[in-house]
């Protein structure tokens, strides 16, 4: 047992001493790493100001030369009468031009603090005397500019170029001095990284045998949730058909006998099969919800886009209303927008479902052209949601804030509704507008308008024959 707990003793002090020296060993590599790298950037910064220095001093030589050659001429042809003007318009040209370079290379060297101010104050007497000097040239005085030249720029010069050389000097020792230093600070980094070399192999052979068996593992999870998603859409699928089936069947017996005469006659059947063609419909459109979701859900819902004739669709759409006892009036500009067109009959299925059975008494569709959209709203005079819910209102099973679903609900119709707007290139939101609530949904239009003419379509579905007409 004391053997036992000696060893375990010696190995807790293996690897703490290992764990001491490989921070050691970090703490050391860290410091070389920083210190090389703000001596990089101290070199760098230095050679930049070198380099700035070097512009200096060459501009202002080139313009003091330059000036000089345009005074020479100008004195030449005052005193001969010749024609030097070509010479003397050259030389000026470069002269500011080297002014301007000369100004540019002192600003660089003072933003990197390798100036001082007896430096600047000299450096800018400098370019204002050649500045002096250019306009006196320009100005045919000539005994001005000789003097300005030869006695005052030339002082300033020979000041100007004294300072520059004494910077350039200190800067290139500078530079010489850091790059000793990151010479030796690059010997010990090469020592430790090859004497910590084999420790960093075996290190990251281990993180690395651990990170390809956690990707593994990770991947097989992924592979076994990828094949859940399947069977699940293949289920719903499957479900969704055998459940479309008979329901087909219910809502087309239910509207032949509901035109029976005897049935139309008889006030308490019709009622019974509005009921059951109304249910029928809310059944079919909840499935349609639930197959919409499942392929949302895994990213296997596709879009069949063409142009269609937005007024005209919404008409449709509330046209199939009226059976089920739905008073909706439809006010909307003609325009063609790019959607596929069954996703946008169930968008505003689910909007006008929404509206009857959580809205108010009267619900109208209102649509018009903004730019390059259409903008068509959904609107009912209910009492509309609270901000918390409003801020949930397109997410999954978002229901006056409770958790569950209403009845006649799963929970999913606002939720597809936004997947979809989306899906189609547009987008849906929420408002109250003057006590009404405004679901608004954007669609983009499309180029071609097929000739409609640019006047709202009105129409009154109110469980009766259509009115289409005017303004209700």
């Amino acid at each position: 047992m004391a053997s036992q707990g000696l060893s375990a003793g010696m190995r807790l002090d293996r690897a703490l001493s290992f764990s001491l020296a490989a921070g050691v060993a970090l703490l050391l590599i860290v410091g070389v790493i920083y210190a090389t790298a703000n001596g990089t950037q101290r070199i760098t910064s230095d050679a930049v100001s070198l380099h700035s220095a070097d512009e200096a001093l060459r501009s202002s030589s080139v313009a003091r030369a330059q000036i000089a050659i345009a005074v020479h001429a100008s004195t030449v042809d005052q005193q001969f009468g010749s024609d030097s003007s070509e010479a003397i318009e050259f030389a000026i040209g470069e002269a500011d031009r080297s002014l301007e370079d000369f100004a540019s290379a002192l600003q660089s060297l003072t933003s990197e603090g390798a100036t001082n101010s007896d430096l600047v104050a000299v450096a800018n007497d400098f370019v204002a005397t050649g500045h002096e000097t250019v306009t006196a040239l320009e100005s045919d005085q000539i005994d001005a500019a000789r003097e300005l030249m030869s006695v005052t720029l030339a002082d300033q010069f020979t000041r100007l170029v004294d300072g520059l050389v004494d910077r350039r000097e200190s800067l290139a020792d500078a530079v010489a001095s850091a790059d000793t230093r990151l010479g030796r600070m690059g010997d010990a980094a090469g020592f430790l990284v090859a004497f910590l070399l084999p420790v960093a192999v075996i290190l990251t052979h281990r993180i690395l045998a651990r990170r390809h068996a956690r990707r593994s593992a990770l991947e097989s999870r992924l592979e076994a949730e990828r094949r859940v998603s399947i069977a699940r859409e293949e289920f719903i699928a499957s479900a969704s058909h055998e459940l479309r089936t008979p329901l087909t069947s219910i809502t087309g017996l239910a509207m032949l006998l509901e035109e029976h005469p005897a049935i139309a006659e008889d006030e308490s059947s019709h009622e019974l099969l509005q009921l059951i063609v109304s249910e029928s419909l809310d059944l079919a459109r909840m499935v349609d919800d639930l197959l919409t979701s499942a392929r949302l859900d895994v990213g296997a819902l596709s879009y069949s886009f063409e142009d269609v004739e937005v007024s005209s669709e919404l008409r449709e759409i509330t046209e199939s209303m009226h059976r089920v006892g739905m008073s909706v009036t439809v006010d909307c500009f003609p325009a063609h927008i790019r959607a596929d067109r069954v996703r946008l009959r169930q968008v505003f299925r689910n909007l006008l479902s929404n509206a009857s059975r959580y809205g108010g008494e009267s619900i109208r569709v209102e649509g018009r052209k903004d730019q390059k959209t259409y903008v068509c709203s959904v609107i009912d005079n209910g009492d509309g949601v609270s901000n918390q819910v409003a801020e949930q209102l397109f997410q999954k099973f978002a229901h006056k804030g409770r958790d569950t679903a209403l009845p006649g609900s799963v929970g999913l119709g606002l939720s597809i509704v936004q997947a979809l707007a989306q899906g189609m290139g547009g987008s849906v939101r929420y408002e109250r507008i003057g006590g009404e609530t405004h679901f608004i949904v954007r669609l983009p239009l499309t180029d071609w308008t097929g000739g409609m003419p640019e006047e709202p379509v009105n129409t009154t579905i109110e469980g009766a024959p259509v009115l289409v007409g005017g303004r209700t």
